[in-house]
């Protein structure tokens, strides 16, 4: 590698940073020293340093790799220079993905690259358009739908996700990941990725009139294109409508072939499909595909209807009700759901007449042996023997539900599909048990090398993580002596009594943390051992907390009233939660947090608490020193608007945490370290690492700082990304609750909250709602997006709740007997 000559360099700087491919010295070394060496470069160095990176191929995959890190470091810290300095170097796209070379790496950063210039307001169009002709070559294809599934196209359907304006022609666009979307050797990530822009470019450019023919057209498309290698994944299509698929729609795209096989083919393939939830969740999906049976069921009732205004109607509608009994009786996986979608198609498909369904009796028989719905199915079809129809009631178009609560039964059999394929968002819904054995606790393996990882200081960071695990099993209480009850999205809102917004957005958050409320119904506060007075006065105000807790969160599951208060819990605690003044809502985080234990019992251990691990290493002799803490909540420094304005990007929580975890030189003369093994003091570095990830994580954003001029807190108002997920290592942390203050300073203000439950409802929504003391409504979500409307901009997150992906799904809620009463009677009171 040639390297430029500095006017202006410090010599020892020049001789360390050429030294540094070269010399033999362990690889964790360099990584280190490269770190120095973009800390320690001049801003005029930067450009220099771009070119004579990108000058030469390098012949060590480990030396591209240390390349393209000293690359995004200078991106991190000198954006508007890299994104110049690469666009000037010929060649550059390929010099980053050589044949050899780590793919996910090198697209990291690729990806960092593009999204930071379309932020400056530059076009990437260019740069992804090479990559993905360097793609083509490769793969020796000119068409770029047919790039094989490889770890480069999976990245370069996320940059198509993550910078908009890569993306190529609408046609193109639509074509390569419609193609990839039914490519059964395509990992999930990108799949979801491919449906995501599919999403946002169908909402922008097709009207909702012309997107149903649209997309049920592409669909049928791939379908036909290869009848035996297509993925079941081309359901997720369904999910981009906003209505279930009309059978007038499907009627115009069939009716142009007259050809039986034609037909029976197309009907053979979706009926082997198994159902899925939608990927999407919240406001991406429509109700319609959450509510009701899966969208795939939707689209053969639409179809079956469509068989019924064919010629030869009959015929056509008997054999392929015919073909999806006959997979009840085989060995496929489907076999389970084939009763119970015949009985739906019987009840709420088309008006057939009797000598249609008449066939199927023998089938039913047999089938009657394993299914419900087919005994059910076999008694209404021998209703029909003495001849006519039988007719459903219809809903307006809709699916109406089968009676006798059969639509109950046969969603039961949807759901607990073998080998179905569900979004996290629903997974405790749908199928939660064979989904979570099937993916296991860790990040599975194809996402690692399909899926962008998080940034590589998150997982460097850890160390040798371990799992988190309870210490306890889950045991649900007596039947005889509590009641179930079902988890719903927040409705029961929280009086303001005299300024308490900041414990009501608290108790609202605990509320929604299924595993926190679980537990606290079969958790007893244990007394330390030798306890001193004050411990024992704090244990027995914390068995009062517990009982406080049981009975407000039994008022907020069982009341019939839209609200309800806190009255009782303000009354046991001290009187400064009672005075009428405002208290931050993180102190009494952690004043609850405290009086129930902490880390040291089950209760807060099992559900927040987690394990970091403060290390200091010495420069000179390399000891490190390490202190072991438990922790129930993350404070995260939040930069000030004119640092997040120089650095021109919108701080996300990621970006905070691997803040508070990075590595800090400690180079002061007067904060020296006392080093036990050198017997002196010493530089050092310092650095933190999360070894042991809590279930769910409560992060404090670090907002109110105090100003050593005025003798006064201030607050930081700077807008921060938390729409995204968090990673730590290989576990992934969605969001769920988040607690607001709004005000313009640190003195004054209001606390709100925005959040759902963290686990998914029996009814599937996944939206987020506001809970402003005792009004709950629907969250305006663009808050966390990290770009707040005017009106909003005194408006800042504060407190997050995220729950871990991984973390295992909490059983079914009950409630003792004796709070149940006491509910009924505080309903009476109010």
């Amino acid at each position: 590698m040639a390297y430029p000559t500095y006017a202006h360099q410090d010599p020892p700087v020049k001789l360390r940073l050429r030294r540094l491919l070269l010399e033999l010295k362990p690889l964790e070394e360099k990584y280190w020293e490269a770190q120095q060496l973009v800390q320690q470069m001049a801003v005029h160095e930067v450009g220099l340093w771009v070119q004579a990176i990108l000058e030469k191929p390098l012949p060590m995959q480990w030396m591209h790799n240390l390349s393209i890190h000293i690359l995004g470091e200078l991106l991190q810290r000198h954006p508007a220079i890299v994104t110049s300095e690469f666009g000037k170097v010929r060649k550059n796209v390929s010099w980053l993905f050589p044949e050899d070379g780590d793919v996910d790496r090198a697209a990291a950063f690729f990806r960092n690259l593009l999204w930071t210039k379309e932020t400056m307001g530059q076009n990437p169009k260019s740069e992804a358009s090479t990559f993905s002709k360097l793609l083509m070559k490769r793969t020796k294809q000119n068409d770029l739908c047919k790039v094989p599934a490889c770890t480069g196209r999976a990245w370069l359907v996320h940059i198509w996700k993550d910078v908009p304006s890569t993306r190529p022609s609408l046609d193109l666009l639509v074509s390569c990941v419609v193609r990839w979307l039914a490519d059964p050797y395509e990992t999930q990530g990108a799949k979801a990725a491919c449906l995501k822009v599919l999403s946002e470019e169908t909402a922008r450019l097709r009207p909702p009139a012309d997107l149903e023919t649209w997309i049920i057209s592409l669909l049928f498309q791939e379908v036909c294109r290869h009848p035996m290698q297509h993925s079941p994944d081309l359901q997720q299509l369904l999910c981009l409508l906003h209505v279930p698929p009309h059978p007038s729609s499907v009627r115009c795209l069939l009716g142009s072939s007259q050809d039986p096989g034609y037909l029976m083919t197309l009907w053979g393939c979706l009926c082997n499909w198994l159902p899925q939830a939608p990927w999407m969740s919240g406001q991406a999906c429509e109700a319609w595909c959450r509510a009701g049976p899966p969208p795939l069921y939707a689209l053969l009732r639409a179809m079956l209807v469509a068989f019924s205004q064919l010629p030869d109607s009959r015929n056509l509608c008997r054999s392929a009700i015919m073909a999806l009994a006959a997979l009840g009786t085989s060995s496929s996986s489907i076999s389970t759901q084939a009763p119970a979608l015949l009985l739906m198609l019987f009840h709420d498909g088309p008006v057939l007449p009797a000598e249609v369904w008449m066939p199927l009796l023998p089938l039913l028989d047999y089938l009657s042996q394993f299914s419900e719905q087919a005994v059910e199915l076999g008694t209404r079809l021998r209703s029909l023997a003495s001849g006519g129809f039988w007719t459903a009631p219809r809903l307006g178009g809709q699916m109406a539900s089968p009676p006798n609560g059969q639509m109950q039964a046969q969603l039961a059999t949807f759901q607990t599909a073998p080998g179905a394929t569900w979004s996290q968002c629903e997974r405790n819904q749908i199928g939660i048990h064979q989904c979570h054995q099937a993916h296991g606790q860790g990040w599975p393996q194809e996402y690692q090398t399909c899926h962008p990882a998080p940034p590589k200081q998150a997982q460097g960071a850890q160390g040798c993580m371990q799992p988190f695990t309870t210490q306890t099993e889950f045991r649900t209480l007596p039947q005889q002596t509590s009641k179930a009850v079902t988890h719903r999205q927040p409705s029961v809102g929280l009086q303001n009594t005299n300024n308490t917004c900041y414990m009501n957005s608290f108790m609202q958050a605990l509320f929604l943390t299924d595993a926190f409320v679980w537990r606290i119904y079969d958790f007893t506060l244990k007394l330390k051992a030798k306890a001193s007075k004050i411990d024992e006065e704090d244990f027995e105000f914390g068995k009062k907390v517990v009982e406080l807790l049981q009975k407000q969160f039994a008022k907020m599951a069982l009341t019939k009233h839209q609200h309800t208060d806190i009255w009782d819990i303000l009354q046991a605690f001290p009187a400064d939660y009672r005075s009428g003044e405002q208290q931050d809502v993180t102190e009494t985080i952690r004043f609850v947090f405290d009086k129930l234990g902490g880390s040291d019992q089950d209760l807060l251990r099992e559900v927040f608490a987690g394990q970091l691990q403060e290390k200091i290493q010495c420069r000179e002799c390399g000891k490190i020193k390490v202190r072991e803490e438990t922790f129930t909540d993350l404070v995260l420094p939040v930069p000030t608007a004119e640092q997040a304005k120089e650095s021109g990007i919108v701080p996300t929580m990621q970006k905070l945490l691997e803040e508070r975890l990075k590595c800090e030189e400690m180079d002061d003369p007067n904060n020296l370290v006392t080093c036990e093994n050198c017997q002196k003091k010493t530089f050092a570095v310092k650095w933190s690492e999360i070894t042991r990830p809590p279930p769910h994580l409560c992060l404090c954003l670090n907002r109110f700082t105090f100003n050593m001029q005025t003798y006064d807190f201030t607050k930081e108002k700077t807008p921060v990304k938390i729409d995204e997920g968090l990673w730590i290592g290989g576990y992934e942390y969605e969001l769920y609750h988040t607690i607001i203050h709004t005000g313009k300073d640190a003195s004054s203000g209001h606390y709100y909250a925005m959040g759902r439950r963290s686990e998914p409802t029996v009814s599937g929504d996944c939206a987020f709602y506001t809970m402003d003391d005792s009004q709950i409504k629907e969250a305006d979500v663009s808050l966390l997006a990290g770009n707040p409307p005017e009106k909003l901009l005194d408006d800042n997150a504060y407190v997050l709740f995220l729950r871990c992906k991984q973390a295992p799904p909490t059983p079914e809620f009950r409630i003792p007997l004796s709070l149940v009463e006491y509910v009924k009677k505080q309903d009476k009171k109010q």
